[in-house]
């Protein structure tokens, strides 16, 4: 890795992993959003806040709709209760340019922000209790080097900490939090260096 310029983070075996998990799990506060009738302009605001390198409908064209619907419905078949599956999404992975709408009930900016972060708190909790990672400094290192996470904010997790995301949804920091958060022990000899 080195030669490479690469870092390696050990990882557990887990559907999508650290970074694929975090981005899905902001899609579907995302997705939902637009089903609710927010604007693409109103979720790539609420993002972008936070530093990120490109707006979330961006990335979703870069990625291709296709391959995001896929890995939510891998996702959702592992957690289908942080995970659910967007009619809308399916749209766009059928090459259909169709938001459905649900229901009438937007929200605010600053409110999609909150749920954003918030969600990314509770997948972030999830990934080491699963023992996915061995602590919250690892998810930092997977969104610095493989998502382009701002390094001026140190980190997501030291960032959900700092503005006391962490301690409001989980009522702790994550630095606190190590793999086998829910008391269980972890084997970590069977890990992959993976992001």
């Amino acid at each position: 890795t080195h030669l490479l310029r690469k870092r390696d983070v050990l990882v557990r075996d887990a559907p999508a992993f650290v970074v694929n998990r975090l981005l899905s799990r902001t899609t579907t506060v995302l997705i939902d959003a637009l089903e609710h009738e927010n604007t693409v302009e109103e979720t790539d605001e609420a993002v972008l806040r936070m530093g990120v390198p490109m707006a979330p409908s961006v990335l979703l064209q870069m990625v291709g709709p296709r391959v995001a619907n896929h890995v939510l419905h891998t996702l959702h078949d592992a957690f289908p209760d942080r995970f659910p599956l967007f009619a809308t999404l399916d749209n766009f992975a059928a090459g259909r340019d169709e938001i459905v709408v649900v229901e009438h009930s937007p929200r605010s900016v600053d409110e999609l922000h909150e749920g954003v972060l918030e969600a990314l708190a509770d997948e972030a909790r999830h990934i080491l209790a699963d023992g996915v990672v061995a602590e919250a400094a690892d998810i930092d290192t997977c969104l610095l080097l493989g998502a382009g996470y701002p390094f001026w904010l140190g980190g997501i997790t030291k960032h959900l900490d700092q503005t006391g995301v962490s301690e409001r949804v989980l009522g702790r920091p994550l630095a606190t939090l190590g793999a086998g958060v829910s008391g269980e022990l972890h084997d970590f000899s069977r890990l992959s260096a993976s992001t």
